[in-house]
């Protein structure tokens, strides 16, 4: 219980990038760590206890999205003719000081599978081909999605920026 309870809010912080809602990551965080518990004997000392259950919490949530059928269909629905290869991005056009929790919220107002895919490749860094092969989608495709979150969070930023002043 000690455990469980030391690493919930690191593996919720986890989760919660993927769910739109508390509850949905608190069952994910939960089916997680008895995965954790169950390959307890498979852990190797040498890399650090947190990245180890981080990447077990992240492909249990990759494993839920695929038995999704709303999340199948979402993909067969993203063709690669929405791909646009020349069109140019910004890669570094968010400020510094944009706090974290804004961007968290900000992150909840894009479409599930272009979160998804922008958070595997910004923040969790895997690559277009880790997408490609733990998700079941073209490597065009995981690219239209980072390249259409930037965009939205740029707007959404942006528009936040401007309320506040």
């Amino acid at each position: 219980m000690e455990f469980y309870r030391k690493y919930f809010s690191l593996l919720m912080s986890v989760a919660f990038k993927y769910h739109k809602n508390e509850e949905d990551s608190a069952a994910s965080v939960n089916t997680a760590f008895l995965k954790i518990f169950d390959n307890l004997d498979k852990y190797k000392p040498e890399i650090p206890i947190e990245v180890w259950m981080r990447r077990i919490t992240i492909n249990h949530i990759i494993d839920e999205f695929r038995k999704n059928k709303k999340y199948k269909e979402t993909f067969t629905n993203s063709t690669d003719d929405e791909f646009i290869e020349n069109e140019n991005v910004d890669n570094n056009t968010f400020e510094d000081d944009i706090e974290t929790e804004v961007v968290e919220e900000v992150l909840k107002q894009l479409p599930n599978a272009t979160k998804n895919v922008f958070c595997l490749y910004a923040i969790d860094g895997y690559s277009h081909k880790e997408i490609q092969d733990l998700l079941g989608i073209s490597y065009e495709t995981s690219k239209w999605h980072v390249k259409e979150a930037r965009k939205k969070l740029k707007t959404l930023l942006n528009k936040h920026k401007n309320l506040i002043g």
